[in-house]
């Protein structure tokens, strides 16, 4: 039987798939040793002792219900479902990352003493005061927190149920904040 090699990526198994990448060489068909010395590992293929179940354990079937659930409530929180709000009748959504450089922008119009910001995003431009924006980021950042914490404890809910059919029946949308509406 061939042997098959293996890496752990980020928290996901990928298989060697023939060309090796070491360094800025490509080296096809590489040795065991090669293989080995760039961090690739022997896949051992679990041995069924005769006798022994080959289905999943009711506790692994478990686990991978409350993984599959996990992956589920990932998703909803990064959809427009929760990562949205509406300003002037068009749904959007600002990152972290936007709504930090937004906030520092508006601070600066704000120290040079001016007292209206105009922004573009996505084609439209919205003008408000300096007061108005900043006001409408600190409501955004307390729904984004909120939001990640109904986010977080639905994992930790999935997490602490004890049967498939919870798992299965667990609504991963309850409790989310209701949408900004500006």
């Amino acid at each position: 039987m061939m042997k098959k090699y293996f890496k752990e990526i980020n928290d996901e198994i990928i298989f060697f798939d023939g060309v090796l990448i070491s360094g800025d060489m490509q080296i096809v068909n590489p040795s065991e040793e090669q293989l080995l010395e760039n961090g690739w590992q022997i896949w051992k293929e679990k041995e069924i002792e005769p006798g022994e179940p080959t289905e999943p354990t009711e506790e692994e079937m478990l686990q991978t219900a409350k993984n599959e659930k996990i992956l589920e409530i990932e998703r909803y929180d990064k959809s427009n479902e929760v990562n949205c709000f509406v300003i002037q009748n068009q749904g959007m959504w600002l990152d972290a990352t936007l709504r930090q450089q937004l906030r520092t922008s508006v601070m600066a119009y704000q120290s040079l003493g001016r007292e209206n910001v105009t922004k573009w995003f996505n084609g439209n431009e919205y003008t408000f005061t300096v007061t108005e924006w900043l006001q409408m980021l600190d409501l955004l950042e307390v729904y984004a927190a909120e939001a990640l914490n109904v986010t977080e404890m639905h994992k930790a809910q999935v997490n602490a149920l004890e049967t498939i059919e919870e798992v299965e029946g667990y609504d991963i949308r309850s409790g989310y904040p209701e949408r900004l509406v500006f």
